[in-house]
């Protein structure tokens, strides 16, 4: 904004130019870092392959030591049967704590603005743009 006048077109104008710019940057960044990505998960597949070829667990090398790591991940196939086990056996700690907001947004709709103990609510008001 380089006049002195400031005025809502000229903010919407120069706001629109950031966004556009902000998404070509971005484009950009992704399509750079899905290459070098790619290239990250060659090199660690030959290292996997090499580590099991050889049968050996970790090697070092100037300045690195390369090892496998085994992570663990859990993801729910039978809705249904585990929220009964939870409820059965008490184990809620097994499930995220966090609150659909969207799902939190329609009960409190349904229930005439009521809501369950226990819910914080914040309001974020923001300003958007629409493109013509």
């Amino acid at each position: 904004m380089t006049d002195n006048k400031v005025t809502p077109q000229n903010v919407v104008d120069q706001m629109l130019q950031l966004r556009e710019r902000r998404s070509a940057l971005k484009k950009e960044f992704e399509q750079q870092d899905s290459k070098l990505k790619e290239m990250y998960t060659r090199g660690e597949n030959w290292l996997l392959k090499h580590l099991q070829d050889t049968g050996h667990k970790s090697f070092k090398v100037d300045g690195a030591t390369v090892f496998t790591k085994v992570n663990q991940r859990f993801g729910i196939g039978d809705w249904p049967a585990f929220s009964a086990w939870v409820q059965e056996t008490g184990n809620i700690d097994l499930l995220g704590k966090r609150v659909s907001s969207t799902n939190m947004d329609q009960y409190i709709k349904e229930a005439d603005g009521e809501m369950p103990p226990g819910i914080k609510q914040d309001a974020v008001t923001s300003v958007n743009i629409r493109k013509a």
